[in-house]
């Protein structure tokens, strides 16, 4: 898309692009912090037989090529509890059942929720947070550091995401069962 910087998504007036100054300034804000956050992150990662809770953080804005309800659904079948949260810049987006919306707008300024629903949200402790996500989106990171994961896994991607413990190559197809695969081989 011309006009495009760096995951901010110009607004179109009167057929010419320009770009969201709010937007820009809450990017960097939330970048920022997140960089802080990371380098304070360090938690022993546990086993995947002893952890109890998931979280999906999914990029509504990308395609998709991971088939997001088998990877619920394997999960509930091996007894874990999993929340799913859609996450997009856009606004256009396709809800699943039971997934629950982020946009930008539910953010103030400096990176802090609007809602009470993100509060509390950003209250309860994750296991591991699964990050479906290729393009390294600042939102998806403010949003999984807050699930206070002791370990966070996700695609691989140039530049490289520090707030990955496990990164994985993105595939074509049947990427929810190379999510699964690789996060039963963690151990304690």
């Amino acid at each position: 898309m011309k006009g495009r910087i760096h995951g901010i998504l110009p607004i179109e007036r009167n057929g010419i692009f320009k770009l969201n100054c709010q937007m820009i300034f809450q990017k960097l804000i939330i970048e920022w912090l997140s960089k802080v956050r990371i380098k304070k992150h360090s938690v022993q990662v546990e086993g995947f037989n002893k952890i109890k809770n998931i979280v999906i953080i999914i990029n509504l804005d990308e395609k998709k090529t991971c088939d997001l309800e088998a990877l619920i659904h394997s999960f509930e079948a091996l007894g874990k509890n999993v929340e799913c949260i859609g996450v997009t810049l856009i606004g256009k987006y396709f809800v699943k059942k039971g997934m629950k919306i982020i946009r930008n707008t539910d953010f103030s300024l400096l990176g802090k929720p609007k809602t009470a629903w993100i509060q509390q949200f950003f209250n309860m402790k994750s296991d591991y947070a699964l990050l479906i996500d290729r393009s390294s989106n600042y939102l998806i990171n403010h949003v999984a550091i807050h699930c206070k994961a002791n370990c966070y896994i996700g695609y691989k991607s140039v530049p490289e995401n520090e707030l990955l413990t496990l990164q994985l190559t993105a595939l074509l197809e049947k990427e929810d069962e190379v999510f699964l695969r690789y996060i039963k081989l963690i151990k304690s």
